[in-house]
């Protein structure tokens, strides 16, 4: 593509130069220097119509890529959105797959955030899931998938993480939300979430591991809330498809 663009523009110059020639030369005598510009002139100018020209290519690259991050991103969490985490997820498994590497994930569920819109309006619901965003992504690392994948709920895929981390990762998670200082009117807003966990084992695909990570999801909701509950090994294979 470049090639041909930068042999088009050249082509172009040299057309002009011609052209230019011609035409001078049938209203008047044949003038040396000018002769010379014109035929120098496409030569002269090629350098700084390669140079724009990977110039306006490095920009429409660089646009297309900002363009492709934000089409995966959630807008309001800035968290991968749902489409995006699950294509990540089933990459992460195939690697996990290949390497023999632990691979746990984890469900997460803002709890009783309806009352929060209901009682403090939207825009208040909006800032308790940005901050349990920035809590999640400060509780995890740069390898790990995050991302919001409903309403108010989020998950995450811990690349290499044992059971016991990743429980470890969990419970600092609904600790670290718990934590929050989260007013509206100068009064502070509780907030909590609960999670589930589930870890990848042979024969399992990520529709089963979602539905073992809801089940203990749902398992630490009826317990209480604000807790995280680990899936057991033969919990239900009810596959309930997301994406």
């Amino acid at each position: 593509m470049l090639g041909t663009l930068i042999a088009s523009g050249l082509s172009s110059l040299a057309s002009m130069g011609l052209f230019a020639t011609v035409a001078h030369l049938r209203e008047d005598p044949i003038d040396p220097f000018w002769l010379a510009f014109a035929g120098a002139a496409p030569i002269v100018m090629a350098g700084p119509m390669v140079a724009y020209l990977l110039e306006l290519l490095r920009r429409l690259a660089r646009a297309k890529l900002e363009l492709e991050e934000l089409a995966r991103r959630d807008s309001m969490t800035g968290l991968l959105n749902r489409r995006a985490f699950f294509e990540a997820a089933e990459a992460a498994i195939q690697r996990a797959r290949r390497s023999s590497r632990p691979l746990t994930l984890l469900v997460l569920d803002a709890d009783h955030f309806k009352s929060i819109n209901d009682s403090y309006g939207h825009a208040a619901g909006d800032e308790a899931l940005r901050l349990i965003a920035r809590t999640l992504l400060a509780a995890t690392r740069r390898s790990d998938v995050v991302g919001r994948i409903g309403g108010e709920e989020f998950a995450v895929l811990l690349d290499g993480a044992a059971p016991d981390e990743a429980a470890l990762v969990a419970e600092r998670i609904v600790s670290a939300v718990r934590l929050l200082d989260f007013e509206r009117g100068g009064e502070r807003v509780p907030l909590s979430v609960s999670a589930g966990l589930a870890v990848l084992e042979p024969g399992l695909d990520l529709d089963g591991l979602f539905s073992r990570a809801d089940a203990a999801l749902y398992a630490a909701k009826r317990a209480g809330r604000g807790r995280a509950r680990r899936a057991e090994a033969e919990g239900p294979s009810t596959v309930r498809r997301r994406a």
